[in-house]
């Protein structure tokens, strides 16, 4: 299960998110079927189970797996429609089960011991109506912040802890002011030892974690110990966290033995039934194995071999460090006894043998099927954690120089460096994790990953992470954002290698001042040092200023040996030389001189535009300021709402009477028309009275009414406009033109069969309907228009004539500039 919870983490897509998206495809993988990568959960029981809200969920935690790549999901629906939950697929998983051999292929006992142990770590716990209720775990009823970080910090815990709950605690020396605990927290998370701190004080609090500080009396070290898996071995099987073993990571399974274990190499994760478990231990100290060694031990601090019978004595020759820094060699003990560097057991000195495979107790003897061949004594421990960096120790006492100071390297007698001395009496070096790189940059800045393992600082890497987002953004404007990310990594590595070897002594100012920022040496956006960012070629820019260059170079050569045809070479390359400075400083100066008048004609321009926009200001606050022109309220802007709504009122009205008209009346008799229209008005007038007067007597109020006559009487024109259209879509003319229609679309044959072509008739005679019914509305309009002698509305034209006179009588811009090219001819004469 480790292992399946390491390769997960260290995914591409998990890697580097935050702790609820890591801790959310944790529970995905623990939850997931046996040969399947998706699953059916609510957002809302996803959000139980990571202690926060179904909103955080569904707007945080969701958007950024997805845009991750980490997990796809889909909204699923019950038989009546009704939403029941979202379908989650696991991406890793599904790229897992495509392959083979990975860790997170889990069978089903592996799977079912996962769940069973999420489940008491940080269950939400269940309650259900037929089925006996499921407690909380551990820390399920932990919400809120840091709540995920709890979580996943107690399970990695879990799966590291021994039988007894003790956690095994990472070697080498700690940064100071810290515990050794909260340091394997931090690799652990793989975040600072800062933050693992409070961490392991939040599990503190929670009491499901127990720091045990060191005792130099008894020479006990510091112990982390979980007493949930602790209790839980006590008690043989009975509880889901003794399910796993803790010293190996291997899952033990009720009911099944295993006796397929060596005793010596300790591949397996439990003693064969019957015969007790191979443990060396002793007061503040747990070996498992032979191959139990403390992390991060420097072979070069512990010396050669150990006295054996000195060591038994408790005493030893050698200073050995300790967690809680040096010891003397008077102070001994068992902790320096743990801390000497292991070699090849010997028979007589300790009593290793308690399994009954073993026939003659020599050290080199083993079950079978142990392991592979052995490797050479120490191997691989002169090599450091390719994922740490060497910071220096104690300066001695004497105060190491500040930052940015200079590094003087101090020798000893025998040549060796000062700093190296300090290492070999005082213990072994110092390991600290280094920043991972930003969670979307990877790539960016995986050329210049050891500039950015030096900044200390979290602030500061924050800012310089917002810096390449700027620069990145910036590039996505220019080369696309296909290739921003590859155009800048191409850069950092390019100014990387303009260092020749060079050390960065800067890494904050490096990146900002000279490894990020763009140098165009052209005109070209897509120039960097005279290169295209989007082809990585020679700017053609560049290179026809370079040719520039060279062509005034080559005429001016040309005119001087033409004018000074006997003259020395070297005379000849001064002339050269005298007269292209002169040609140089006349081409600034003009250039001077086109941006000054460039500059000036933008403030006037900025000038007029500020002038617009003020009138324009004064001219609205004076129309806002205007009183009605019907009721005369003040500041109504010409025109308060409730005259508004009356006319409107009028306009509708107006309409709904001609659209009455049109529908009822024959249009050629002028009288007719004139009649119909004044019955019609002065029975939509009442109309709308009465439902006013409805409302009046209700109480309502005058503004009320303004507004209720202008939806009524909008509501009047709709039907009769309505009523129009229909007496129209019946008339025959448009009956005609569709039937037209519907025969020509079926004499087309242009479709393959019958039901597709009635279908496409069909179509054509609603089209020819509706057109038929427009033209005849249109019609009516005019015929109505011309009998009450009306001329028809037509656009607005435009008084050219006027138009142009104001346009002449208006400043231009460049004017004011007329009195600024009296310093520019004086600087074009003075260059």
């Amino acid at each position: 299960m480790q292992a399946a919870l390491d390769a997960l983490l260290s995914d591409r897509a998990v890697h580097g998110r935050q702790d609820a998206e890591r801790l959310a495809t944790v529970v995905l993988l623990a939850k997931a079927p046996v040969d399947s990568s998706t699953l059916l959960l609510r957002a809302g029981e996803m959000a139980r189970w990571l202690g926060f809200s179904e909103s955080y969920v569904d707007h945080r935690v969701l958007p950024a797996l997805r845009t991750s790549g980490a997990v796809k999901t889909s909204v699923k629906k019950d038989s009546k429609g009704y939403v029941s939950g979202l379908e989650w697929e696991l991406l890793p998983l599904t790229t897992a089960l495509n392959g083979r051999g990975s860790p997170l292929m889990l069978n089903k006992p592996e799977a079912a011991t996962l769940l069973r142990l999420c489940e008491r770590l940080f269950g939400p716990g269940w309650a259900p109506m037929d089925k006996p209720a499921t407690p909380a775990g551990l820390l399920g009823r932990r919400r809120g912040r840091g709540a995920a970080t709890a979580r996943l910090a107690l399970l990695q815990l879990a799966l590291q802890a021994r039988s007894d709950g003790s956690v095994r605690l990472v070697g080498g020396a700690v940064k100071q002011g810290h515990r050794r605990a909260a340091a394997t927290v931090s690799r652990l998370l793989g975040c600072p030892v800062e933050d693992a701190e409070q961490i392991l004080d939040d599990l503190i609090a929670e009491g499901v974690v127990e720091v045990h500080a060191s005792s130099p009396e008894s020479g006990a070290g510091e112990r982390l110990v979980l007493p949930a898996v602790a209790a839980a071995h006590g008690r043989e099987f009975g509880s889901e966290l003794s399910l796993v073993d803790s010293g190996s990571g291997e899952e033990i399974h009720e009911g099944a033995p295993d006796t397929s274990g060596c005793a010596v190499c300790g591949a397996a994760g439990s003693a064969s039934a019957g015969v007790p478990e191979v443990v060396l231990a002793g007061d503040g100290w747990v070996q498992e194995g032979f191959d139990a060694l403390d992390e991060g031990f420097s072979p070069a601090a512990a010396g050669a071999l150990r006295d054996q019978e000195a060591l038994a004595a408790g005493k030893t020759n050698v200073d050995v460090p300790s967690d809680q820094g040096e010891r003397t060699p008077a102070e001994g003990g068992r902790e320096a006894a743990a801390g000497a560097l292991h070699h090849a057991s010997h028979a007589p000195v300790v009593e290793v043998d308690r399994s009954p495979s073993f026939s003659g107790g020599f050290s080199g003897e083993a079950d079978r099927d142990c392991g592979g061949l052995p490797e050479r004594a120490g191997a691989g421990e002169d090599q450091p954690d390719p994922d740490t960096v060497v910071e220096e120790t104690d300066h001695g006492g004497q105060g190491g120089p500040l930052r940015g100071e200079q590094q003087e390297e101090v020798r000893g007698e025998l040549g060796v460096p000062a700093t190296q001395e300090r290492a070999s009496v005082a213990g072994p070096a110092v390991f600290v994790r280094p920043s991972s790189l930003p969670a979307g940059l990877e790539a960016v800045l995986a050329p210049v990953r050891s500039v950015w393992e030096r900044i200390a600082r979290v602030s500061t890497r924050r800012h310089i992470a917002a810096a390449v987002r700027i620069q990145l953004a910036a590039l996505r404007g220019i080369v696309g954002s296909e290739h921003a990310e590859e155009a800048l990594a191409e850069r950092l590595e390019r100014r990387l290698e303009q260092q020749m070897s060079r050390p960065v002594s800067d890494p904050v100012g490096w990146l900002l001042g000279r490894g990020l920022p763009q140098r165009q040496w052209c005109w070209s956006q897509m120039c960097d040092e005279g290169r295209r960012m989007d082809t990585g070629g020679e700017c053609p820019s560049c290179q026809a200023l370079a040719g520039d260059s060279r062509a005034l170079r080559a005429r001016i050569t040309a005119q001087v040996e033409q004018e000074m045809p006997g003259a020395a070479a070297q005379e000849v390359r001064t002339e050269v030389e005298k007269r292209l400075h002169a040609a140089v400083m006349s081409e600034a100066a003009a250039q001077a001189v086109r941006r000054e008048r460039q500059l000036a004609e933008r403030q006037a321009r900025e000038r007029v535009i500020a002038q617009r926009r003020t009138e324009f200001a004064a001219a609205e606050e004076a129309r806002c300021a205007a009183p009605c022109a019907d009721c005369g309220m003040p500041d109504a802007a010409g025109l308060c709402p409730v005259c508004t709504w009356r006319q409107a009122a009028e306009r509708a009205l107006a309409e709904a009477v001609d659209l009455a008209v049109m529908a009822r009346v024959d249009l050629t008799d002028p009288a007719v028309v004139a009649e119909a229209t004044a019955r019609c008005a002065a029975d939509t007038q009442a109309l709308l009275e009465q439902q006013l007067d409805r409302l009046r007597a209700e109480g309502a109020e005058e503004v009320a009414l303004g507004f209720a006559a202008r939806e009524i009487a909008e509501k009047i024109r709709d039907q009769r406009r309505e009523s129009l259209h229909g007496r129209l879509m019946r008339s025959t003319e448009t009956q005609a033109e569709a039937d037209r229609a519907y025969a020509t679309e079926l004499r087309a044959h242009r479709h393959p069969g019958r039901a597709l072509a009635e279908a496409a008739a069909e179509r054509a005679a609603d089209e020819a309907l509706l057109r038929a019914v427009e033209v005849l509305r249109a019609e009516r309009v005019r015929q109505l228009q011309a009998v009450r002698g009306e001329r028809p509305a037509g656009p607005a034209s435009t008084d050219w004539q006027s138009r142009f006179a104001q346009l002449v009588a208006q400043d231009l811009a460049e004017e004011d500039t007329a009195e600024a090219d009296v310093p520019m001819a004086e600087a074009v004469n003075a260059a």
